[in-house]
């Protein structure tokens, strides 16, 4: 796609490290995390916890040297409440347990490290531009993953999968991956990240309904409220840092 555009996809000698470390952070640790979390928890957990991404960048921004005002630290403690009550799953009694945890500790590395990708590669994206930076850690990054991945499954594998399986995983390549990120790619360029963020909110509302009508996911009340406790955490969130950013330094 970034040929067809005509977009400029050489990389200078001293862009190749970090395009690497991105690649490292942003696609492998991300997507590993990702399909290791998914085979532990339901879709729709996953989704909710995906949101804390805005909570994580306020960290990171605050780590950077930005201030962050006291509404952004409550958002961050709300989203996080929110995450506990989702995975609670109940608003009678505690159920938690390490054994209920670790696909959302899974979940929450996933959502460190895309924060922390979409983080360090905005100056890449202004100077290099988002097409071809997200071409190039996503290129990079599959490799890394693909000898990571022959050690625990090989390439027999394939041949186990009929039709059905493969048309899955052709649609994780495809759509989840490919047209996903052109689509993210796009909206940062023309809408710029506090915009997109906003329409990032609605991960948790499709994830929720999708894995209710698909995967038979329960849809319960505390996952409902936790979901909109997490919601509003962010959102919270996002408008500190909206604010911080339009504070002169």
């Amino acid at each position: 796609m970034a040929v067809l555009l005509r977009k400029p996809i050489a990389l200078a000698r001293r862009d190749w490290l970090p395009m690497f470390l991105l690649s490292l952070v942003g696609v492998a640790l991300f997507q590993a995390s990702w399909g290791l979390a998914m085979a532990r928890t339901p879709p729709s957990v996953g989704s909710i916890v995906m949101t804390t991404t805005t909570a994580f960048s306020a960290i990171l921004a605050w780590f950077a040297g930005r201030r962050l005002p006291a509404l952004g630290w409550l958002g961050i403690v709300i989203a996080f409440a929110g995450v506990v009550v989702v995975v609670n799953n109940s608003l009678t009694r505690f159920t938690l347990s390490f054994g209920s945890l670790d696909g959302t500790l899974i979940w929450m590395v996933a959502a460190f490290a895309w924060a922390l990708y979409v983080e360090r590669s905005a100056p890449y994206n202004l100077r290099l531009g988002a097409l071809p930076v997200i071409a190039w850690t996503t290129l990079i990054g599959s490799l890394i993953l693909l000898p990571i991945a022959l050690l625990f499954d090989s390439p027999g594998e394939f041949a186990r999968l009929d039709d059905r399986l493969l048309g899955f995983w052709l649609y994780t390549a495809i759509f989840p991956v490919g047209v996903a990120f052109l689509g993210l790619t796009a909206g940062l360029e023309r809408l710029g990240v506090s915009r997109v963020m906003v329409y990032m909110y609605l991960i948790p509302i499709a994830g929720v309904g999708l894995s209710a009508a698909f995967f038979g996911d329960p849809l319960t009340a505390a996952r409902v409220l936790g979901g909109l406790i997490v919601l509003l955490g962010v959102i919270l969130t996002r408008v500190a840092l909206d604010r911080a950013a339009r504070v002169p330094v």
